[in-house]
């Protein structure tokens, strides 16, 4: 008896993510993945370029077989505002991966969070063209409330306008919820386009994303000269630890990813090639205060009180 419609697309996803690291063509795949192309013509046929040239990770191409996968809500998330430039520079990534439907230019739209703008910054384009990416490629929006997010990100997936469309929020918000969620991943899975859900700061939640990762920044290696050798004290290209916190896929746990922004790829590292991480200002953060008392006081406070009789 034959696979049903969903195991069929899931294991074409995942062959096509394999084949475009080994760097085959994307028909060489639909040949290998089912002999009489039944559900090629349905929206999960969306091209991507190719993500890691000479990779054999098998537990890489899953992750990005899922990530990749028409119609599905992925859910990005930070676990500190601190980290919420690694996060959005991983999401920007992974939509200058995927290509426009139909021939169109590439196009991706930012629902950016207004609070968010405010503690980590805004997109800058020189920033942008040094991250490897086209200003003229994303759009970008900042509604003030997050209704009025919820409705641009449900009418730029019905708009099939985009390529990707990223929806920032902070935190958890009482008015985006289980049931916000899924009305949002009901109308990507029936339009086919890629929803990126960036949480900053925010905490695990039940939504209606089946993939949900946890992005955190990671040490940068030194970058490679001609001949191979490391330049010592040197910063390589950005590297992001992404820890898989949901997936269908099992057996991912976690990832050590370098965004090359030369070749705009993302390249699985060992995790013996990057140094863990420490504090950004190493020593103690104040300096000790003088003229205080020697030991710790007691708690509380003692009260003399007369005998009552």
């Amino acid at each position: 008896m034959g696979a049903g419609p969903q195991a069929q697309e899931q294991l074409f996803a995942l062959r096509q993510a394999v084949a475009l690291i080994e760097g085959k063509a994307s028909h060489a795949a639909r040949m290998a993945a089912e002999p009489d192309h039944a559900y090629l013509s349905t929206p999960s046929d969306r091209p991507m370029e190719p993500v890691a040239a000479d990779s054999e990770n098998v537990e890489f191409a899953k992750l990005m077989a899922e990530i990749v996968r028409a119609g599905v809500m992925v859910e990005i998330r930070s676990q500190r505002m601190q980290d919420a430039g690694s996060a959005s520079g991983f999401v920007l990534a992974l939509a200058r991966l995927l290509k426009g439907r139909n021939g169109a230019p590439r196009r991706s739209l930012l629902i950016a969070d207004a609070f968010g703008g405010r503690e980590a910054g805004m997109v800058y384009a020189p920033g942008l063209v040094d991250f490897g990416l086209e200003p003229d490629e994303l759009v970008h929006a900042m509604p003030r409330r997050i209704e009025d997010a919820l409705w641009l990100a449900d009418a730029a997936l019905t708009s099939r306008a985009f390529s990707a469309v990223l929806l920032e929020v902070h935190g958890n918000p009482k008015k985006f919820g289980l049931t916000e969620s899924r009305r949002l991943s009901l109308r990507s899975r029936d339009t086919g386009g890629a929803l990126f859900l960036l949480r900053q700061a925010g905490e695990e939640e039940a939504s209606s994303a089946p993939l949900r990762l946890l992005v955190e920044p990671a040490p940068a290696v030194a970058r490679k000269l001609s001949d191979g050798s490391l330049l010592g004290g040197s910063i390589g290209h950005p590297v992001f630890r992404v820890l898989v916190e949901k997936s269908r896929s099992p057996g991912l746990s976690q990832f050590i990813l370098e965004w090359n922004i030369h070749e705009r790829r993302l390249y699985p590292l060992s995790a013996g090639s990057v140094a863990s991480p420490g504090p950004a200002y190493p020593g103690d953060l104040l300096s000790e205060t003088g003229n205080r008392s020697d030991r710790t006081p007691s708690m509380g406070i003692v009260v003399a009180l007369d005998r009552a009789s």
